[in-house]
């Protein structure tokens, strides 16, 4: 595990900061963008071994790229729970509900019973991918994040031995 953030993480953090980045945008979405990058520096990053095998509880039928906005609202909920206080995760929400469908991330989330437990952000670039804002059940228990990231990793056929690093952040 480092604490060297990946050129592919400041990709994604960059990606999602720029969501707001628009001629009106909200103070609160504002205030959800100060908040989520405060965290994303202090994320740890390691590479994510595909060929570990692990017992998932995600079947790739339960995983949906999230393409339309009420997905990205149950992704936003799941997200903010990341937070600890109802005000921060109130302003999370605000700023992840703004973000508009584009390369090179994909949100992603994973449904239990025909409800949302898990949401990831997954970023491509030409040399590397990265599974990101890992949350499984309101919570980012490593453990369960990495099942999660398998699942997705597994969904879109990403694997260790192709010549992309592959990259999971965690949240310590």
């Amino acid at each position: 595990m480092t604490d060297t953030i990946p050129h592919i993480a400041k990709i994604k953090n960059q990606w999602l900061a720029e969501q707001v980045d628009v001629q009106y945008p909200t103070k609160e979405s504002l205030a959800g963008r100060k908040l989520y990058l405060a965290k994303a520096e202090q994320q740890h990053f390691t590479t994510l071994d595909t060929d570990i095998q692990c017992e998932s509880n995600f079947a790739q039928e339960d995983i949906f790229l999230v393409d339309f906005h009420r997905l990205t609202v149950m992704f936003s909920l799941l997200q903010s729970q990341r937070w600890d206080k109802p005000e921060e995760q109130e302003l999370i929400v605000e700023f992840l509900t703004q973000i508009i469908y584009s390369e090179p991330c994909q949100l992603y989330l994973g449904f239990s019973n025909g409800e949302p437990v898990a949401a990831a952000v997954v970023t491509t670039t030409d040399d590397a991918f990265l599974i990101s804002d890992v949350v499984v059940n309101q919570a980012s228990d490593i453990e369960n994040c990495t099942r999660f990231a398998l699942s997705i990793a597994n969904k879109l056929s990403l694997n260790s031995s192709s010549s992309c690093e592959l990259y999971l952040e965690v949240t310590p």
